[in-house]
């Protein structure tokens, strides 16, 4: 029903997708892509408020009776990737007109699909009750500027029952939805840690302490974590992807500095005891090699994106009905963080990821890739599958059970570290109109 209204819009949301593709603007920087997309809302006649920082919140409410609310939420930044003229199998249908500035990650589709969501709920305003929440956010690649809106909407009421939202994906098969009962991505912990000896020169290691070989020590046992720490049934990934030290063969550094990551589908088995035990064996290795080990930083662990199991069934069968069984599937996590993660821990909803891979038009890069690509041909399904979601649960009498943290943000963002004077920050803004 939605996917043939959808497609009768297609030229539209194609135009929107090459706007954006060929107009991208990087994470807090996003000033004429939040413009334009205010602009449009105007033109659609859809109410629509600005969160300094964090975005837009628009707002499409029913003409039947009824007080549900659903929240559609589409990210709108860009990365700092250095487009390529071809994808995998030849020339782009559209290029990045900003050097060094491109789409890598798919939201100039993510976009495009909430637009032509929000244009075909306003055509449909009679055949739903209750309300939709647009949700356009800012800096989803790391600046959490999410923070804002969501600060703004606890403040000041604004309650979703439940929330959607979907990723276009490269590596899944074209033209299918699959969703997960539970983790759909990874949560993160992020690490910067230097370890300090005694700096001397290289002819004379026994009068210096070197902490390249504290390093090797803490390097041999976070490659061993796996196998005598961590419970082999759950799933988790790390990798040290920078280190830093010295300058020149004859000489002891003072210092080294690594960085990396950590990825995890739960917080609670996994993320937490490794940000626990990682902490104290690299202290106390390099103690053991008469160095210092300093975290320069080093966050509690993220969330997971994790779907509410019940209105991830309930998704699975909306989707069935509008695109047919064999179109909906189960996919394995992706082990990329998102902010969507903050999103399900406050509501209950669900977070799809849309196939688009296609060996003959050149996608199947990997996101955040130079070679990455969209096949356009699947936004009027994340189109429909947006409206399908928001309409049949509007006029349904289905219920999810309230997130640990609804009406409690400011504890989510204690749990994942922001500073009394950030979160003070985040709920400075006074009510829009």
């Amino acid at each position: 029903m939605y996917y043939e209204k959808a497609k009768s819009i297609e030229e539209y949301l194609i135009d929107w997708r090459r706007y954006f593709h060929e107009n991208p603007e990087l994470s807090s920087q996003e000033f004429k892509t939040i413009e334009t997309l205010k602009e449009e809302l105007t033109n659609l006649g859809i109410e629509h408020i600005e969160v300094p920082n964090g975005g837009i919140l628009g707002f499409i409410k029913g003409n039947l009776p009824g007080d549900k609310k659903v929240m559609l939420r589409a990210d709108v930044d860009a990365l700092p990737v250095l487009e390529k003229d071809d994808n995998l199998a030849g020339p782009r249908i559209c290029k990045s007109k900003v050097d060094g500035v491109m789409h890598a990650c798919g939201h100039d589709g993510h976009m495009a699909m909430l637009l032509g969501a929000a244009k075909i709920l306003m055509e449909e305003r009679d055949n739903f009750g209750g309300e939709v929440i647009l949700c356009l956010e800012r800096g989803e690649e790391g600046t959490g500027n999410y923070m804002y809106i969501h600060a703004y909407m606890e403040k000041f009421g604004i309650v979703p029952d439940t929330v959607w939202a979907v990723h276009l994906l490269s590596t899944q098969e074209i033209g299918t939805i699959g969703i997960r009962d539970d983790s759909m991505m990874a949560g993160a912990i992020f690490f910067d840690v230097t370890i300090e000896g005694k700096g001397g020169h290289g002819s004379r290691p026994d009068q210096s302490i070197n902490p390249i070989d504290a390093f090797t020590a803490v390097y041999n046992y976070f490659q061993s974590l796996r196998m005598v720490k961590l419970d082999p049934f759950e799933t988790l990934t790390y990798s040290i992807g920078a280190v830093n030290a010295g300058a020149v063969p004859n000489v002891i550094p003072q210092t080294l500095n690594f960085k990396g990551n950590v990825r995890f589908m739960n917080r609670d088995t996994m993320g937490y005891p490794f940000y626990i035990d990682f902490k104290e064996k690299v202290e106390k290795i390099a103690a053991a090699y008469d160095c210092k080990a300093t975290f320069n930083s080093y966050p509690k662990p993220g969330f997971p994106v994790r779907n509410d199991a019940k209105a991830a069934t309930f998704a699975r069968e909306v989707m069935a009905k509008e695109f047919g069984e064999d179109k909906v599937m189960i996919p394995e996590p992706w082990m990329a963080s998102e902010s969507m993660a903050g999103y399900l821990a406050q509501w209950p909803g669900v977070f799809a990821f849309l196939g688009m891979k296609n060996d003959e038009k050149g996608v199947g890069a990997a996101h955040h890739n130079e070679y990455f690509d969209l096949d356009e041909d699947v936004l009027a399904m994340g189109t429909a599958g947006a409206v399908a979601y928001a309409v049949n649960y509007l006029n349904s009498d289905i219920e999810f059970e309230d997130k640990e943290y609804k009406g409690r943000f400011k504890e989510y963002l204690h749990e994942i570290d922001q500073s009394d004077e950030k979160i003070e920050e985040y709920y400075a803004v006074e009510k829009l109109d």
